[in-house]
């Protein structure tokens, strides 16, 4: 079982390379007629390049295998907030998997919201029982 320093180290590894991930390997190109139905619009992920997907492979089996452990320690503390940690887990594996429609035209906002969520399942595993 990993301490929960090493968790928290290694999210914040986990999420520097998804930053480069979302930044340098990712992008995104406008839905067309989505305006019609959202301000704005909506975006979806462009087609990978083989080296990304390589790169998306290998972050989201990185984090599944982090959520795992992760978990498992929120259990062993006792805390009541697992629903919301699977919740915001839920959210970024759906980022990492670039299943979604994102709702602007930046690559930075998406990563922020990614990075949002990390923070968020950090703190939980930081503070577990506190928050």
């Amino acid at each position: 079982m990993e301490s929960m320093e090493h968790l928290k180290e290694r999210y914040k590894s986990l999420e520097e390379r998804l930053r480069l991930f979302i930044l340098v390997h990712s992008d995104i190109e406008y839905v067309h007629g989505s305006s019609e139905c959202v301000e704005g619009g909506a975006f979806a992920w462009s087609e990978l390049s083989a080296e990304s997907k390589y790169i998306q492979s290998e972050l989201y089996h990185e984090y599944i295998s982090l959520i795992k452990q992760s978990r498992q320690h929120l259990i062993r503390v006792g805390s009541g907030y697992l629903e919301t940690y699977d919740r915001s887990c839920a959210e970024v594996k759906t980022y990492v998997k670039q299943e979604n429609l994102v709702w602007g035209p930046s690559l930075q906002d998406v990563f922020n919201t990614v990075k949002k969520e990390l923070d968020l399942q950090r703190g939980l595993i930081a503070q577990p029982i506190l928050i």
